[in-house]
């Protein structure tokens, strides 16, 4: 399946590398006590669960999954979407800050009506939006406490790769509701993992395997969460090679994964200005082409509204 309505292409160099990429119940019954050295383990108590296809995230707001399921319902109205949404009054306030950012109100009209702001983002942008809405939500769960800072990374960091694939999107008139979906979810392996390790009692902070799991399982385990949740092909194919351009693997690469794979990279290596790290990211990046143009020119032409937006959604 094509990615989007025109060809795209991502070009690497002659180099392959082979090798992975880099609810509110009582904590005392919720989880196991802390137990170091665990984290090899966590795949295979994890293993029944991700092979019957149903993976869910402990703690994962459920209306984020309710808004889900009527957004993908070919008959939903704007009022059922509306009423939803009215369920949580932070998710209200959140969606009109979005509406009326400089990213969506290009008219600078200011919308203050919910059913409006919904008008205005349209329903998959609504999704994204409830999507990193609850990711920060994750945050507040007093069993999560401990893993408050890898939470915060993480939304902090899907935030940015969002605005990365926003901005790089609408320069050639692509999917730019889409890149954004595909950028805030692309770490959503990685929340289930966090939140699976630790209900396990496992320590993320000192077990040793801990990175080398995350590393080779988090691509996987979100291809098959977004792909669960009924979003397109292409944006779980590009969660599930996220990691492509950091392995210099870019054979076949259809664009959405090019452009999340680069755009990620890119994030990972922002505030580097040199060292070996910046500069082999520099070089495989520079490898990277997007509908015709090198990926590192659409940034840096794009960079102003990068940062406006990634301010914005963050």
């Amino acid at each position: 399946m094509n990615d989007t309505k025109t060809p795209a292409s991502a070009t690497s160099s002659q180099a392959r590398r082979t090798s992975a990429g880099r609810s509110s119940t009582r904590l005392s019954t919720y989880r196991q006590p802390v137990r170091p050295g665990a984290a090899a383990g966590l795949i295979q108590s994890l293993q029944g669960e991700l092979e019957s296809g149903r993976v869910e995230i402990p703690g994962f707001p459920d209306v984020a999954m309710r808004l889900n399921r009527a957004l993908r319902a070919e008959d939903t109205e704007i009022r059922e979407i509306v009423a939803l949404i009215n369920s949580e009054p932070g998710l209200v306030s959140r969606l009109l800050q979005i509406a009326n950012s400089v990213a969506f109100n290009r008219s600078g009209k200011p919308v203050g009506d919910l059913k409006a702001a919904v008008s205005r983002l349209g329903f998959k942008n609504v999704w994204s939006a409830a999507s990193s809405y609850s990711i920060r939500q994750l945050q507040q769960l007093d069993w999560l406490k401990p893993l408050r800072p890898w939470l915060a990374e993480v939304w902090l960091s899907s935030n940015h790769v969002a605005a990365i694939c926003i901005v790089v999107a609408r320069q050639f008139g692509q999917l730019a509701d889409e890149a954004m979906v595909t950028g805030l979810l692309h770490r959503v392996g990685e929340l289930y993992l966090l939140t699976h390790a630790h209900k396990r009692g496992v320590d993320v902070q000192r077990d040793q395997d801990w990175e080398t799991v995350l590393r080779q399982w988090q691509p996987t385990i979100g291809e098959q969460i977004v792909s669960q949740w009924g979003l397109p092909i292409h944006i779980s194919a590009a969660v599930g090679r996220q990691d492509a351009v950091a392995n210099d693997d870019l054979s076949d690469l259809p664009p959405f994964a090019a452009m999340l794979s680069a755009a990620k990279l890119y994030n990972q290596v922002r505030d580097l200005q040199a060292g070996e790290e910046a500069a082999e990211a520099k070089e495989l990046l520079a490898a990277v082409e997007l509908w015709g143009q090198p990926f590192l020119k659409l940034v840096a032409d794009g960079h102003e509204q990068i940062e406006a937006i990634r301010r914005e959604i963050s």
